[in-house]
C-alpha cells in the first residue's frame, strides 16, 4: 500500500490493545474502590470539579491535534530540520497557553465554582483544594503534549504503552492508599493523582530530550510557523468545544439541575465509556500518523483506502466489545460496583450506543485535518456538538425532564456530527459518498443487524447468573467475529487476514 505500512499498524494496534487490557482492568477496579471510599457525593464532586478545569482544556486538545499533524507532515517529508523547528515552536506555544489557562482558571473558573456549582457547604473547602490541584495537574499534562505527540507521530507505541501501564499502576496504588489517608480523602486522592501526573509528564519530556535529536538543543522561534500553527488551531477552538458539550458541559448541567449524586452516576457511566472507547483510541493512534504521512507524500489512493478500512475496522473493534456489554450491563455493573448510583444503568447504556455512533469519525477527522482545511470542520461539527449544552440548558431550565434526556441529546448530535464529517470529506478530498456507503456503512449496518440475535436469545432464555454472563460474552464474540468475516469484509480483506495468520503460524512452527 505504498506509504501505508499495514504491518506496522497491526503491530502497534496489538501492542496498544495489550496495554489497554491491563489499564482497563486497573481503572475499573480503581473506580470501584474510589466510589466505595469517597461515597456518591464526593465521587460526584471529583468528577464535576475536574470538569470545570477541563472546560479550559479545549485549547490544549486543539493544540495536541496540531502537534501530531505537523510532526507527521514533516516525518512524511523526512525533513528533520523542520521537525526540530516545529517541536520548538510547539513547546513555546504550549508554555504561553498554560499561562493563559492559569489566569482563566483562577478567575472565571473560580467564580463559577464559588457561585454556580451545587456543592454541600461542609464540602466547599475540600472542593476548593481539589480545584486548585486539578489546575496544576492539567497544566502539567498540557506541557507534556509536545513530547507525547512526537512519540506517537514516530509510532513508538511501545514507549507510550509501557508508560501508560506504569501510570495506571501508580494510580491504582494511590487508590489503595485512600484507606490510610492522613487528611480529607477527597483532597488526598486529588493530591496523589497530581503526583502521578507530574511524574509521567516529566518522563515524556526527559525521554524525548534524551533519545530524539529534534528535541535537543536550543528552542527556536519561527514567527511565520507559529502564526500558521495558531491560525490552524484558531478554528479548532469551536470544534474542541464539542468535547466540553459532550462531556464536561453535560456534567456541569447535571450538577446544576440535579446535584452531585447524579454526577456520581455520570462518573460511573463515563468510566465505562472511556475504558471502552480507549480500545478504539489505540487503533486510532496506530493509523492516524499513516493517514497524514500518506497525504504528505501524495499517496491519495492509499490514503482513501486506509480511510475506508480504518472507518470500518474502528466500528468492528468497538462493536465486538459493546454488544455483550449492553446485553449484560446490569450484571456487569452489579459485579463491578458495591453500590450502583441511581441512573447509572441508563446513562451507561445510552453512552455506549453513542460510542458506536461515533466510532467511525476519527479517520475522516484526521484526513480532513491533513489537508489543513479545518475551518468548516470545526465550525459545523463543533457547532453541532455544542448544541448539546445549549439545547440541554434550555430544556432543563423550562421543563421537568429526567436526567437521561441529556444523554439522548448526546446520541442525536453525535449522529449529526458524523453526517457533517462525511459531507466535508467529500468536499475536501473528493471522497465518493456512494463508495463510502457501499464500503463502510453497508457492511457495518449488516453486522449490527445480524449479530445480536443469538446472544440476545441466550440472555432471554437463561437466568441472570455469572455463567450466563460468561456464555453471553463468548457467544457474542464468536458470532460477531464470524459475521464480520463473512459479510463485513471484502474478499481482499479476507485474503489479507488469511495471509497474516498463515505467516504467524509459519513463524510459530519455525
Amino acid at each position: 500500500m505504498g506509504m501505508v505500512n499495514q504491518k506496522r499498524i497491526a503491530k502497534n494496534t496489538l501492542l496498544l490493545y495489550i496495554r489497554m487490557g491491563v489499564i482497563m482492568l486497573i481503572n475499573l477496579y480503581a473506580s470501584r474502590v474510589v466510589l466505595a471510599s469517597l461515597g456518591e457525593t464526593d465521587y460526584g464532586l471529583y468528577n464535576v470539579i475536574g470538569g470545570i478545569v477541563v472546560m479550559f482544556s479545549f485549547l490544549g486538545s486543539v493544540m495536541n491535534a496540531a502537534c501530531g499533524r505537523y510532526y507527521a507532515m514533516e516525518l512524511g517529508r523526512e525533513d528533520y530540520r523542520a521537525l526540530h523547528k516545529v517541536f520548538s515552536v510547539n513547546v513555546i506555544i504550549f508554555f504561553v497557553l498554560s499561562l493563559i489557562i492559569l489566569v482563566l482558571a483562577e478567575t472565571a473558573g473560580l467564580w463559577f465554582l464559588e457561585n454556580k456549582m451545587v456543592i454541600p457547604a461542609d464540602r466547599m473547602n475540600a472542593a476548593r483544594w481539589v480545584y486548585q490541584i486539578s489546575i496544576v495537574s492539567f497544566i502539567a499534562s498540557m506541557l507534556a503534549i509536545p513530547f507525547r505527540s512526537i512519540i506517537t507521530a514516530k509510532e513508538k507505541m511501545k514507549v507510550y504503552a509501557y508508560c501508560s501501564v506504569v501510570e495506571a499502576t501508580l494510580k491504582l496504588g494511590a487508590v489503595l492508599l485512600l484507606a490510610r489517608a492522613p487528611f480529607d480523602k477527597l483532597v488526598f486522592y486529588a493530591a496523589l493523582m497530581l503526583v502521578v501526573t507530574i511524574g509521567t509528564s516529566l518522563f515524556y519530556a526527559l525521554y524525548c530530550r534524551h533519545f530524539y535529536e529534534e528535541c535537543k538543543g536550543r528552542l527556536e522561534w519561527d514567527r511565520p510557523l507559529a502564526r500558521e500553527i495558531v491560525s490552524f488551531n484558531g478554528w479548532g477552538i469551536i470544534g474542541s468545544m464539542a468535547t466540553i458539550g459532550k462531556n464536561q458541559g453535560v456534567n456541569i448541567l447535571l450538577n446544576m439541575f440535579y446535584g452531585p449524586v447524579v454526577n456520581a452516576a455520570r462518573g460511573v457511566a463515563n468510566q465505562v465509556y472511556v475504558n471502552v472507547f480507549e480500545f478504539l483510541h489505540n487503533y486510532v493512534m496506530a493509523f492516524n500518523p499513516q493517514i497524514v504521512k500518506s497525504y504528505a507524500a501524495g499517496e491519495r489512493h492509499d490514503m482513501m483506502k486506509l480511510i475506508f478500512q480504518a472507518s470500518k475496522f474502528s466500528y468492528y473493534l468497538l462493536f465486538v466489545i459493546i454488544l455483550p456489554l449492553l446485553l449484560e450491563l446490569a450484571q456487569v455493573l452489579d459485579i463491578w460496583l458495591v453500590d450502583i448510583p441511581e441512573h447509572a444503568y441508563a446513562f451507561t447504556a445510552i453512552l455506549l450506543v453513542s460510542a458506536l455512533a461515533d466510532a467511525m469519525h476519527d479517520p475522516l477527522y484526521y484526513a480532513i485535518q491533513a489537508t489543513g482545511h479545518v475551518k468548516w470542520l470545526n465550525i459545523l461539527v463543533g457547532g453541532a456538538q455544542l448544541m448539546i449544552v445549549i439545547v440541554g440548558y434550555i430544556v432543563l431550565k423550562t421543563s421537568a425532564v429526567e436526567p437521561e434526556f441529556m444523554f439522548w441529546l448526546i446520541l442525536i448530535f453525535t449522529v449529526i456530527a458524523q453526517v457533517l464529517r462525511i459531507i466535508l470529506t467529500k468536499h475536501y478530498l473528493a471522497m465518493s459518498i456512494k463508495e463510502y456507503a457501499a464500503k463502510v456503512l453497508l457492511p457495518t449496518f449488516l453486522v449490527t443487524a445480524l449479530a445480536p440475535w443469538l446472544p440476545y436469545l441466550v440472555v432471554r432464555l437463561m437466568p441472570a447468573t455469572f455463567l450466563r454472563l460468561c456464555i453471553t460474552v463468548v457467544v457474542s464474540i464468536v458470532v460477531v467475529v464470524a459475521i464480520i468475516y463473512t459479510v463485513g469484509l471484502n474478499q481482499s480483506e479476507r485474503d489479507g487476514l488469511k495471509q497474516f495468520f498463515r505467516k504467524k503460524k509459519h513463524a510459530g512452527i519455525q
